[in-house]
């Protein structure tokens, strides 16, 4: 096994979570916050900037990496990232208990959404930002997004991505792999960006538009509010919020085929077809099923096509509840 080659790679990882701590940094510049939050993000830092400098200072001699590395690799990626990640809430007294603070960021960077929060309140406004900035990053995996802008040339990490991508087998959409990487992210920005803008315009605040947005690129569906999307009482931000996971649930190597317009290619994807017509019959069948406990019926198709499009993406954003929805629905959401 290529150890030195591990701590090379790993450390590199170390440096970048660094660079992305910047982020939430900048944010508690804008709301002013405490000098604590900023000890805390910087404390975070300079620890990742020690470890980083320290692991990374010699270079190995070997730079293959063959599939045992690779899976050992995005292994300690994901618990390293989300350890350290951890530290900012731990630091600054919001999230004190390092495991509820692990189990928080964990959840984010896998963009499961699941939280140890009753009320996401406690938390400053950039804490909250980062904590669904860990969405937005490990949307399309922590080590694309790294693959992205790590100097590769010589397309050694191709074990590393085939060990980050889900699903039996990994497709290339260029011949280098970091093109490949630098490409899918490019998409996945833009239509982050997209409903960034989106959501601003549908009269949502550009916080909440772009922690909202983060949520949905990565589905994960991390909030700014604890009851949700409901909190807007908007059904123009409810349509979009259903349609933004579905757009982020699609395989982003179709809307690669759409920017090189190969429209055949998409359209005729036989996966993206199945997606879609389970979505819309399967809305269509519940808000009928549920139409006695709304208003009207668009209403109902409103909240039924909310509920299939973060089921079936597993977003888990939130909106009212299911409760009394007929027993066999609400055990199949």
């Amino acid at each position: 096994m290529n150890r030195s080659m591990i701590r090379y790679l790993l450390s590199k990882l170390l440096l970048i979570e660094a660079a992305l701590l910047i982020v939430p940094l900048v944010v508690a510049t804008i709301y002013q916050e405490p000098a604590k939050v900023f000890v805390s993000i910087g404390a975070t830092m300079a620890i990742l900037l020690g470890l980083g400098l320290l692991g990374s200072f010699h270079k190995p001699k070997d730079f293959h990496i063959y599939a045992k590395e690779g899976v050992l690799i995005v292994a300690l990626c994901w618990i390293l990232w989300s350890f350290f990640g951890a530290l900012p809430f731990v630091f600054s007294g919001q999230i004190p208990n390092i495991i509820d603070a692990f189990f928080e960021v964990s959840s984010g960077f896998t963009t499961t959404g699941a939280t140890i929060l009753d009320d996401v309140g406690v938390l400053t406004h950039s804490l909250l930002f980062w904590r669904s900035f860990t969405h937005l990053i490990g949307g399309m995996g922590v080590l694309v997004f790294a693959l992205a802008i790590m100097d590769n040339n010589k397309n050694s990490h191709l074990e590393v991505m085939k060990a980050e991508v889900p699903g039996p087998v990994f497709g290339k959409v260029v011949s280098k792999l970091k093109n490949t990487a630098q490409i899918l992210y490019f998409l996945y920005l833009g239509l982050f960006f997209l409903f960034v803008v989106l959501y601003f315009l549908a009269d949502m605040p550009l916080y909440d538009s772009f922690v909202i947005a983060m949520g949905t690129a990565g589905t994960g569906g991390f909030t700014v509010f604890n009851d949700g999307i409901a909190h807007y009482n908007s059904s123009l931000i409810t349509y979009l919020v259903s349609i933004g996971v579905l757009v982020f649930g699609v395989n982003f190597n179709l809307y690669y085929f759409l920017m090189i317009r190969k429209f055949k290619a998409f359209f005729k994807d036989e996966e993206l077809r199945t997606y879609i017509t389970i979505v819309l019959v399967s809305s269509v069948l519940i808000a009928y099923n549920v139409l006695h406990l709304y208003a009207n019926v668009a209403k109902s198709f409103e909240i039924s096509f909310f509920q299939v499009s973060n089921i079936i993406t597993t977003t888990g954003f939130g909106y009212g509840t299911t409760e009394k929805w007929p027993l066999f629905l609400s055990s199949s959401s």
